[in-house]
């Protein structure tokens, strides 16, 4: 994966706060949350865990973040999110950096994109997994 370009995390699915997942357990004692924001995107349903699509058709709600260490954390979301240097290629996931709207403005944070062919996967339209997954 690319370089540390920021500490800021949006996230989208599972590592949310309020999911069951572990892993979002184990970010949240990783990070503070700054607060709830969007970014304009498509979100799909994988199986137990949604997709991301930056193509601007809906807007995508999540959580924003900023990690501890991401030195510490970015390796171990990499290999969640199948993106890491052991994961064969291609990857489900890539990191970047987008736009995230926050109620304090716009911000640069990293991402996790979905990095394969979506055909066959339902769209959410709500773009807000928790409350599709309810």
């Amino acid at each position: 994966m690319s370089a540390i370009q920021t500490d800021l995390l949006f996230v989208y699915g599972t590592l949310r706060r309020g999911s069951a997942h572990d892993n979002a357990a184990r970010l949240a004692r990783e990070s503070s949350w700054l607060g709830t924001g969007t970014l304009a995107g498509t979100l799909y349903r994988v199986s137990w865990h949604p997709a991301l699509v930056l193509d601007g058709e809906d807007t995508v709600t999540g959580d924003l973040l900023r990690l501890t260490d991401p030195a510490a954390s970015l390796p171990w979301l990499d290999a969640f999110e199948s993106c890491g240097p052991d994961d064969p290629p291609p990857h489900d996931y890539r990191r970047e950096i987008a736009t995230v709207l926050t109620a304090g403005g716009a911000v640069k944070a990293m991402v996790y994109v979905w990095n394969l062919p979506t055909g066959g996967l339902e769209r959410i339209a709500s773009g807000d997994w928790l409350e599709a997954h309810a």
